[in-house]
């Protein structure tokens, strides 16, 4: 893949694992307030578990497009 094509498609998993944060805190406040109200969080927390299985996706990818960008800069011995 070429470079300007890989930085495309990093910039844009940047922009999913930042939304992903943003969901991820969005639902601990809502297990959080669940939880105050001294009802049952059970289905929070599965919903919750669910977003950290595609956030650890999200990262991963992004860490591999970063680690694409770099081998394609990364001058050649």
């Amino acid at each position: 893949m070429s470079l300007v094509k890989t930085l495309k498609y990093l910039s844009a998993a940047r922009q999913f694992v930042a939304d992903g944060e943003r969901e991820l805190a969005s639902q601990r406040e809502t297990v959080r307030r669940i939880e105050q109200k001294g009802e049952d969080p059970l289905q929070a927390i599965l919903v919750l578990g669910e977003i950290e299985e595609m956030q650890q996706v999200y990262v991963d990818h992004r860490d591999r497009l970063e680690q694409q960008v770099l081998d394609l800069i990364r001058p050649l011995d």
